[in-house]
């Protein structure tokens, strides 16, 4: 007996456009402050102003074509990535650890969670006040702590060999707590029943981890590490605030360098150009991580 499809009326089509108006306004922000200014970069890296910004002239892509000649630029994407493979492991790991370690209930937890959740809650200007402080070189605490072990005082932030690692663990203790918080999140959302059952079978706690835990994890690990990973290729505050590139450029990301560019040489154009090779790179990166690891993400 052949099937017979309700018509689909005016009421219909009606219910379907429901939605939208209340959507109106998230995308009307999505517009304003995300797809004009990428369009804008993109528009103003395809010209060349004078200094004070009061005549553009069409160069197509000049701009881009000058900026990949720079070998100062190739050295900010090599620090960048560098900073990136340093900072992101790190922050997820010890996001992972302290997000095992507060997601369950007992005796003193509040305390943890805490300490934790504080690096989320203080200022990026007041942790950089506080760690310029706790780390400088006559006077700081890392290195009285070094001195009593009968270890050398190092020059953590005024180094080229320290100053990028530095700030690495720095940005990587500033996300901890967001990264804990969405994590604990995802280990709340595992069914008790299924590890009470593996416990019941006989499997101990490490195999528990990474055959029940990890897997059921999955969806939001890889959406804390995707996060992650472009907040550290693009992170600023920090860097602007404790070192300001240096020292000798050490710490001269891609980001950083495309703010010197536009508001101290005054190469605005080429500062798009930068920004939008930015913005390039971190679109294939997401996508790159959506085709390697999204297929191994285990939906339950």
């Amino acid at each position: 007996m052949e099937r017979v499809l309700p018509r689909q009326g005016p009421r219909a089509g009606r219910k379907t456009l429901e939605p939208f108006p209340f959507l109106l306004p998230a995308y009307s922000l999505f517009l304003l402050f995300l797809i004009l200014p990428v369009l804008e970069a993109l528009w103003l890296s395809l010209h060349q102003e004078n200094l004070f910004g009061r005549g553009r002239e069409w160069v197509g892509f000049a701009n881009y074509l000058e900026v990949l000649q720079r070998p100062e630029f190739w050295h900010s994407v090599k620090t960048t990535l560098l900073f990136a493979l340093i900072t992101a492991p790190l922050e997820l790991l010890l996001g992972l650890l302290a997000a095992l370690l507060v997601h369950r209930s007992y005796p003193g937890v509040a305390l943890f969670r805490t300490l934790f959740f504080l690096t989320t809650a203080v200022p990026t200007a007041v942790a950089a006040v506080a760690w310029g402080w706790f780390l400088h070189p006559v006077g700081g605490w890392a290195n009285r702590l070094l001195t009593a072990l009968g270890l050398p005082p190092q020059a953590w932030l005024t180094s080229p060999e320290l100053a990028l690692p530095t700030l690495a663990v720095i940005n990587a203790w500033a996300g901890v707590g967001f990264t804990a918080i969405l994590l604990t999140a995802g280990l709340q959302n595992i069914p008790e029943e299924v590890l009470e059952a593996a416990t019941v079978d006989g499997a101990g706690p490490w195999r528990r981890f990474f055959r029940i835990t990890l897997p059921l994890l999955s969806p939001t690990l890889f959406l804390v590490g995707l996060l992650v990973v472009l907040k550290s290729l693009t992170a600023f505050g920090q860097i602007h605030l404790l070192t300001r590139g240096g020292p000798a450029e050490s710490t001269m990301v891609w980001i950083y360098r495309v703010y010197q560019d536009a508001f101290f040489n005054f190469q605005v154009p080429l500062a798009a150009a930068e920004a939008f090779l930015l913005f390039l790179v971190l679109l294939g990166l997401a996508a790159l991580q959506f085709w390697l690891l999204g297929r191994r993400v285990h939906y339950a």
